[in-house]
């Protein structure tokens, strides 16, 4: 035994050269150790809209969702992080798909599962999946990812939801979700109860609220927004124009009345195809913005009756 002790001894002294010897011809060859790398977040994301020079400005405003504040690239402890660039790292997208995608981040109607690069000069988030909004109105409360758990009761309230509080890795289980107070259109609340069918999980802004039933109480959650996903879509929609006109965008022909009004020209430049929500419709870029604007500016300048004739009978 005293030779195993003895022994032990040796070996663990003779490690304490060893090891930072192995280090030193680790560097000395160019061989780096792995750096840590950061849990991926879920964060909004605004546009930098100060004009000063570029990278310094112009890149995006990120805030980490159920957090007041947090780490910068630069070390400092903010509300909100400033970086210069972003990087879409979704597999499949078509271009139409990024576009979408890059005008809704533009509006602010995005939330995105990431990472803050901070080896890239002023920050690059790297985007690893990306929802968006269902409607333009601001989030409002604690961001909840609202999944169904396969509970199943005789009475209600029943805790049938999983609420994974986002950045946080806590979940709340909820009896319910209301998204009426959200204002989106019916096919978009559809597609939002599909997710949830379907086994994945809806991002939802929103506050916890009381259920009452004849269970007793349970936990709900009100919805400000909700947050549809954007992924490659298996059989996309063959969008073209259609109508007299040409003025609605759709997969399947329209019949309509044969009025012509001046805005339809905006829409012979402009580029028809699927929307995040998965319908038809008119890509809303700055082009097509401009124009439309331009016309209604147009429209209410010009006189109703320029020639001076009475139309009177």
């Amino acid at each position: 035994m005293r030779h195993v002790k003895y022994l032990f001894y040796f070996v663990s002294f003779a490690l304490l050269f060893i090891s930072p010897n192995l280090h030193a011809q680790n560097d000395a060859a160019g061989i780096s150790q792995p750096m840590p790398v950061p849990d991926a977040s879920y964060f909004t994301i605004r546009p930098d809209l100060r004009r000063c020079i570029s990278p310094i400005c112009g890149g995006w405003f990120v805030n980490k969702v159920n957090h007041k504040i947090m780490r910068c690239t630069d070390g400092s402890k903010k509300r909100q992080c400033y970086v210069a660039t972003d990087k879409i790292n979704i597999p499949d997208l078509s271009d139409e798909q990024v576009q979408n995608l890059r005008q809704a981040m533009y509006e602010s109607r995005v939330l995105v599962l990431g990472i803050v690069d901070s080896t890239v000069d002023y920050g690059q988030l790297l985007i690893s999946d990306a929802w968006i909004a269902a409607t333009s109105s601001a989030p409002k409360g604690r961001f909840v990812n609202v999944s169904s758990n396969g509970i199943v009761c005789i009475t209600s309230p029943c805790p049938s939801y999983d609420g994974e509080i986002l950045n946080r890795k806590r979940t709340q289980l909820l009896a319910q979700y209301d998204l009426s107070f959200v204002g989106a259109s019916d096919a978009q609340v559809a597609e939002a109860h599909k997710t949830i069918a379907k086994g994945e999980s809806l991002p939802i802004a929103g506050k916890f609220v009381e259920v009452t039933g004849l269970g007793g109480t349970a936990v709900g959650i009100e919805a400000s927004q909700f947050y549809l996903k954007v992924s490659a879509d298996a059989t996309p929609k063959q969008c073209a124009p259609t109508g007299c006109s040409g003025q609605i965008c759709s997969d399947s022909e329209v019949i309509t009345t044969c009025e012509w009004r001046p805005e339809y020209e905006c829409y012979r430049r402009a580029q028809c195809s699927q929307q995040s929500n998965g319908d038809c419709g008119w890509v809303m870029d700055d082009e097509l913005r401009r124009c439309l604007a331009n016309t209604a500016v147009n429209t209410l300048l010009r006189p109703s009756n320029p020639s001076g004739i009475s139309t009177s009978p």
